[in-house]
Order: C-alpha cells, then sequence, then structure tokens
C-alpha cells in the first residue's frame, strides 16, 4: 500500500511539474507599455507625369522632414505590440514648378509588433505594420494608400524607464508613393514591474 501511494504521489509530482513546464511564463516585461517620440529627416518617391510615351520620372523633395508619436504594449520580455501616428513635410520635387506648390505633406497611422534583439544598454530591433498614408501637396496626388511599414533601430538605455536612439523607416505599398526616414527618438517606459 505504501508503495501504491509513493507511486501515486510520484505520479502527481511529475504531473504538476509537467504542467509548470508547459504552461507559458509570465515574463517581467509583460505590461511595460513606453511612448516615443521621434523626428528626422524623410523623402518620398513618387511617378510624376509621362511626356510622351515614355515612362513617368521618379519624383523626389529637395528636403524632408517627419515626426512620429509611438506607443508599445510589451506582450513579452522581447516582443511587443506597436502603434504609431506620423506626419512629414516636404519641400521641393515639383514636375511643374507653375502648377505645383513646392511644399507637400503625408500623414502616416499604423499597428503593427516589435521585436527587441537584446535587453542590454544597446538594444537593437525591428518593427513591422500595416496602415495607411495621406498625402498631399506638391507633386505627391492627394490620396490615401495601404501601406506596409518596416524599420528598426537602436536603443541606448540610460535608465530602466528612458532611452533615446535611431531609427530607419519603410512605408510602402502598391499605391503610388513610398516614404523613408532616419531620424532620432526618445522614450519613456513604465509598467514595468
Amino acid at each position: 500500500m505504501r508503495r501504491a501511494v509513493r507511486l501515486d504521489l510520484l505520479a502527481l509530482g511529475a504531473l504538476g511539474t509537467l504542467g509548470l513546464v508547459a504552461s507559458p511564463a509570465v515574463a517581467h516585461a509583460e505590461d511595460e507599455r513606453a511612448l516615443s517620440v521621434g523626428f528626422g529627416w524623410a523623402t518620398f518617391s513618387t511617378p510624376g507625369v509621362a511626356a510622351g510615351n515614355m515612362e513617368p520620372p521618379q519624383l523626389t523633395p529637395d528636403i524632408g522632414g517627419a515626426a512620429s508619436l509611438i506607443y508599445e504594449r510589451a506582450i513579452g520580455s522581447d516582443v511587443a505590440l506597436r502603434g504609431e501616428l506620423g506626419g512629414g513635410l516636404f519641400y521641393g520635387g515639383a514636375q511643374d514648378p507653375k502648377k505645383q506648390t513646392a511644399i507637400s505633406y503625408t500623414g502616416l497611422v499604423d499597428v503593427g509588433g516589435v521585436v527587441r534583439f537584446d535587453v542590454l544598454k544597446y538594444v537593437p530591433y525591428a518593427f513591422g505594420g500595416i496602415g495607411a498614408i495621406a498625402s498631399a501637396g506638391g507633386p505627391i496626388s492627394t490620396d490615401l494608400d495601404l501601406v506596409i511599414v518596416i524599420g528598426g533601430g537602436l536603443d541606448v538605455l540610460t535608465s530602466r524607464s528612458r532611452s533615446w536612439g535611431i531609427e530607419g523607416k519603410l512605408a510602402s505599398f502598391g499605391g503610388d508613393i513610398t516614404v523613408f526616414s532616419l531620424g532620432l527618438r526618445g522614450t519613456v517606459r513604465w509598467g514595468y514591474f
């Protein structure tokens, strides 16, 4: 009888251990949230008007800048959900300066995910998402396009709650406009305990 009780307890302990190993562990960063502000250089590419039977030229601005507001919510130690609201302001690139203004604008909203590759002082990361880009002014046709956003960057942790870094981002998908930006980003984090 003692042997049967020991075997039952051993089996129960093995099942309990197996259950703990098989169940997902709660990551310490699972409830972490972050708010980032970014700004930097930006450019776009859009097809111009074709002359005769020639292929339309690709138009780009002379200079441009972008700003963004990014919210992240961790769902694991290295993975987070990401939402972004951004805009760009560009000067130049008009194919016909008499008919087009020199200033053009873009607005971007997207949602997706981010993966961080390390948890040391220097943290590289990559992100992707889907969203929409609105464009107007200058050589850009007034339009709303579906876009896929991909990018990455490097965060430099100054403390557990603050970081700064660089970030590059490309927004494009089958539409008439592609926007690329490269800039600096500052981040504040909370809710990590």
